[in-house]
């Protein structure tokens, strides 16, 4: 039996140590483990080799630096370890597409894109069975109206909300609620916001007329790379994280919009969804 506790104490040591010089030889020895099995157990749960983890976290707290703080770039990419400026850039335009530089004056660098610290509740989610791995379909061409709105705060309670929203406006015409419902993360990137947007919508025929309060977003005929998400709402960013920070960036599949798509076949309530993104590209 896998032990999630043991992998989630070693990433409590790589959190500890983002700033310092340390080995995966230290990492096993944190948690008593022989350094081949540290390193193929700790593949197998979190889906990262314990280096990628590494690297990639540093990446991301060096990357809420250069947003957030005046700091100079050089004295970012010394305080995590990067030798020198050029490896820090080069690995920094490896995963964000953009020079630190870039960053520093203002591109637009969305926190979903920023990997957060594994938990112990993400590699339970992981762990639970073979439910997300990706399935391509297509998808689309879809015409949706609903109601949107920032998430500035916890999505979970953000999307209940406004799905709760949605639902008093059925109720409230004498509308009976349609089966398939979408809801759909944009990305802040895709509007040059500083947060994402969350828009809870119904499929409607191109001829309905929409009502001028609702938002109307098209969806074009696409290819899309399908997960099962299992769970109540609230473990929802468990299943974002995993395709964001890891399945993406190793799959080869490019995003053709920033956004993530639930489909609900019933009742939102109900506690299995696809979430999909729509693929550019896949090798």
């Amino acid at each position: 039996m896998l032990d999630l506790e043991a992998i989630a104490r070693s990433i409590d040591f790589i959190e500890a140590n983002l700033r310092q010089p340390i080995t995966v030889a230290e990492m096993a020895d944190a948690v008593s483990y022989s350094l081949f099995h540290f390193s193929r157990t700790f593949s197998q749960i979190t889906h990262h080799t314990p280096y990628d983890y590494l690297m990639r976290r540093r990446l991301a707290e060096a990357a809420r630096e250069l947003c957030y703080t005046r700091r100079q770039i050089i004295d970012i990419a010394f305080d995590y370890q990067f030798n020198n400026p050029e490896t820090f850039s080069r690995a920094f335009k490896r995963v964000y597409g953009i020079q630190p530089s870039q960053a520093r004056r203002g591109a637009n660098l969305a926190a979903r894109r920023l990997m957060p610290r594994l938990t112990l509740a993400h590699l339970e989610h992981l762990n639970k069975g073979p439910y997300l791995r990706p399935i391509l379909q297509p998808i689309g061409p879809l015409r949706l109206a609903g109601v949107m709105t920032l998430v500035d705060g916890d999505l979970p309670t953000i999307i209940t909300r406004l799905w709760e929203t949605v639902e008093r406006v059925f109720a409230h015409r004498g509308k009976a609620a349609q089966p398939d419902r979408y809801g759909i993360l944009i990305d802040a990137a895709d509007w040059d916001g500083e947060v994402d947007l969350y828009l809870a919508a119904i499929v409607v025929d191109e001829a309905e007329p929409i009502d001028p309060a609702w938002v109307e977003k098209h969806i074009p005929a696409s290819q899309a790379v399908r997960f099962i998400h299992k769970g109540p709402t609230a473990d929802l960013p468990l299943t974002l994280d995993f395709i964001y920070h890891t399945w993406q960036p190793r799959s080869g599949v490019q995003l053709a919009k920033p956004w993530i798509i639930e489909h609900y076949p019933a009742d939102p309530a109900n506690d299995e969804r696809d979430v999909s993104i729509l693929a550019e590209n896949t090798v």
